[in-house]
């Protein structure tokens, strides 16, 4: 192997896998679950009605189609089943929140949510911000989340006894990082798509200001939203907010590939979903809780730095995150 892939290797390598204590992870499993849970989770009223209204699917969607293979639709897709498969995955979702059995509950939870939300989508109903929050929800599982603030370390402490060593709280470890890695970048090829779909379907024009003022307009006026209508009518701001929209979109991946941005991206990011969210309605929470996972769980060194100057002693649990940027 060469000098020149070695080195490229061992980045890739510092990346994915740099060495941290598994409470970033821990906190992160914590804002996710909760956020699914409490926030997020699918309703039983509309699977059941889902069902009720709908012989058959409209769009069947890849894991459904995989079910029906083994399963027929009207032996299994039934309100007891569906029922049941909801109440077991909010039941593994209270597991895994307190990080008991941490990474049975976390797949059980996962897989139900990708079930339930796949389910929703078969009939035609698609709403693609879920979609990132469930893969994310999906790597937890494979990863140490319940090293650290669940009752699996709590147990394992009392085992050790008093001044028993427990692996995971203060140790370190190259697999704790990388679902926040893989959160990182599954936003930044959101983004970059997205924009990118903007520039192939309206070309440069579509940083003209109208554009933005004709869909703001439709979906305020649709909403009863007063600053979407009062956005619509101001032309230079539009075309500053288009521009600003396309540069965020397109160049969100810088924040991966420069570390230190990382932060400045996503205070935008979160700023422009929550300005979506009240001039256009568009409630892409989701996006908005990722963003402060990935802001909060993985800092860059001078954020934290910064952090533990402003406020000594009070962010303990981010020890052991400082290494997680890889070298430069």
């Amino acid at each position: 192997m060469s000098a020149a892939v070695g080195h490229w290797m061992a980045r890739w390598d510092a990346f994915w896998f740099p060495s941290t204590t598994t409470r970033p992870l821990g906190v992160a499993r914590i804002i996710t679950v909760a956020a699914q849970l409490f926030w997020f989770f699918p309703s039983l009223d509309k699977q059941l009605n889902l069902i009720d209204k709908n012989p058959e699917f409209l769009d069947p969607q890849l894991l459904i189609q995989a079910v029906t293979v083994v399963l027929p639709r009207s032996e299994f897709f039934t309100p007891a089943t569906i029922t049941s498969i909801y109440w077991i995955t909010a039941a593994a979702g209270l597991l895994a929140l307190v990080g008991w059995f941490t990474r049975t509950s976390l797949l059980l939870f996962a897989a139900g949510i990708w079930f339930l939300v796949a389910h929703e989508y078969s009939y035609g109903d698609r709403h693609h911000h879920e979609a990132v929050f469930s893969m994310f929800l999906m790597a937890l599982p494979f990863a140490p989340s319940g090293g650290s603030f669940s009752v699996d370390a709590l147990l394992r402490r009392r085992r050790k006894g008093p001044g028993g060593r427990v692996a995971g709280e203060s140790e370190r470890t190259p697999m704790a990082m990388w679902p926040l890695r893989l959160l990182h970048v599954l936003l930044a090829m959101t983004y970059l798509s997205t924009g990118v779909s903007k520039l192939v379907k309206g070309g440069l024009q579509w940083m003209n200001g109208y554009t933005l003022q004709s869909y703001t307009f439709a979906d305020a006026l649709n909403r009863g939203l007063p600053v979407g209508l009062w956005l619509a009518q101001q032309h230079t701001l539009a075309i500053a907010l288009s521009v600003f929209t396309i540069l965020f979109e397109t160049f969100f991946f810088v924040s991966i590939l420069v570390p230190w941005t990382a932060p400045l991206f996503l205070v935008n990011g979160i700023l422009f979903q929550l300005g979506l969210y009240v001039a256009a309605g568009h409630s892409f929470f989701e996006h908005i809780v990722m963003l402060v996972v990935v802001l909060v769980c993985a800092p860059p060194l001078w954020l934290r730095a910064y952090v533990e100057r402003v406020v000594p002693g009070r962010m303990g649990w981010w020890s052991g995150a400082a290494q997680a940027e890889g070298p430069r």
